[in-house]
């Protein structure tokens, strides 16, 4: 289980993630020199880039409306008490405690929209992580829905 922590602070980062189409191997911001990092916009209005002598076509998506984009760091672990109220379960009597341990995520910042890149090509529909992106906002609005008493 999740559980999100907002800043004591309301000072927070804004970000803007960047997906590139290679493998590196750190994970967390980074104070990239603009001599190997800057990013431009082509004469498409699309952004642009040259990473190792290559390059880069991205595709710029904003998170839908209703939704935040935020950064988080994990911040440890919690043993929290949930009320079992699991009919089907034998084992422990209607009411009693169960201890399950809850990570916490705290907010590191927040952005708006994503760059997702790719090699001397546009991206298309087909690409994961556009596709990936839409399926999991989909997802999220299912799983998030009211109930319907006439599902079965």
């Amino acid at each position: 289980m999740l559980k999100f922590s907002k800043p004591e602070t309301r000072v927070q980062k804004q970000c803007e993630p960047n997906v590139l189409p290679c493998r590196i191997h750190h994970d967390g911001p980074v104070d990239a020199s603009p001599r190997y990092w800057a990013p431009k916009t082509a004469q498409d209005g699309q952004p642009e880039a040259y990473f190792r002598g290559r390059r880069l076509r991205g595709q710029e998506i904003d998170v839908p409306q209703g939704y935040r984009g935020v950064i988080v760091k994990e911040a440890g672990k919690e043993r929290t008490s949930l009320q079992n109220t699991d009919v089907g379960n034998l084992e422990r009597e209607e009411g009693e405690q169960e201890q399950e341990e809850v990570t916490v995520l705290n907010e590191v910042g927040s952005f708006d929209k994503v760059v997702i890149w790719s090699h001397e090509t546009r991206l298309d529909e087909d690409d994961a992580f556009v596709k990936g992106l839409g399926e999991w906002i989909g997802f999220a609005e299912a799983i998030n829905a009211p109930g319907d008493e006439n599902t079965s």
